[in-house]
């Protein structure tokens, strides 16, 4: 029997983790596989105990657990320290998993021997408007068949919608990187890491999630926010390994000296008769210049005592 621990941070969502909750206890997993699930509540008054133990009452197979010293790194890591099985995988507390993600998400790992396994996430509005044209900075979409190694998109990767060998991926303590518990780009790093070790990640295209965005990050502002630290975490993953990336380094702060320049510049044209294509340009230009400024004096907060991205 494989037992797949299906870890959830969360810090002050109890609707969506509800949610999220209610979406694992509708998984359809074959007779050779069991899930535990492990909910850590980053809250420092510890708020979603009540919801996670009344859910536990009913049958589900949950476990909780509080970690008040906010960050999403320490966050991860005491959910990678609570598990048992033999795969660890990820689910945000805003995310919603279709019923067979679980399952297929086992099947490709089984089936092609990957130390990780990704899969695809869409996006929804999680208010009265609808996402529209915001839909495509909440997803993951990736051109590849089932079953692909994905490998070589290790930078475009992330933990939400991810199953990872315990043994092979998450052994020993601090697995994901304390000093970026509030701006992220923890994952980013455990990823460019496990590549550096020959780690091979494979593509479940069928083991879809669901992200339901809050409303207030439905803005331009956010966007550029989130696309500025993104562009920050490009870079400064190659900084954060040993030996310093420094031709890596050098080649992203061009590619965003370009992005910042030429995406500014068609941003600005654009801006008096086509303001979506503008804002789009902009922070196509805000990821540059993240690129460029990537040092930790310019990190905005993201999680933690910051705005949870």
């Amino acid at each position: 029997m494989d037992i797949v621990s299906v870890v959830i941070p969360t810090l002050n969502r109890q609707p969506s983790l509800k949610r999220a909750l209610a979406s694992l206890m509708q998984q359809r997993l074959d007779e050779q596989t069991a899930m535990d699930i492990i909910v850590v509540d980053n809250s420092v008054d510890a708020n979603a105990r009540f919801l996670v133990e009344a859910m536990a009452e009913d049958g589900a197979p949950l476990r909780y657990f509080s970690e008040p010293v906010p960050g999403v790194a320490t966050a991860r890591n005491a959910g990678v320290a609570a598990a048992t099985g033999r795969w660890v995988a990820f689910l945000d507390d805003d995310e919603q998993a279709r019923p067979d993600w679980l399952a297929r998400l086992v099947e490709v790992a089984r089936s092609t021997g990957a130390d990780a396994v990704f899969g695809p996430v869409l996006a929804r509005s999680d208010g009265v408007h609808e996402i529209g044209g915001f839909a495509p900075y909440f997803c993951r979409r990736i051109d590849r068949a089932d079953r692909a190694d994905i490998t070589d998109l290790a930078a475009y990767l992330g933990t939400n919608n991810s199953m990872f060998d315990r043994a092979r991926c998450l052994a020993g303590a601090g697995t994901f990187e304390t000093s970026l518990n509030e701006t992220g780009g923890e994952d980013s790093l455990l990823l460019k890491r496990l590549v550096l070790t020959g780690r091979r990640f494979a593509w479940a295209a069928e083991a879809e999630v669901l992200e339901w965005a809050a409303e207030k990050r439905l803005n331009w502002a956010y966007v550029r926010k989130r696309k500025f630290l993104s562009g920050q975490i490009r870079v400064f993953v190659h900084h954060m390994v040993q030996p310093v990336e420094w031709g890596g380094i050098a080649k992203w702060m061009a590619v965003g000296g370009i992005q910042a320049v030429g995406a500014g510049l068609l941003a600005v044209a654009l801006w008096p008769f086509a303001r979506a294509r503008a804002e789009r340009a902009a922070a196509t230009a805000w990821g540059g210049l993240g690129k460029v400024f990537w040092a930790s004096r310019f990190r905005p907060s993201m999680y933690g005592s910051g705005l949870v991205s």
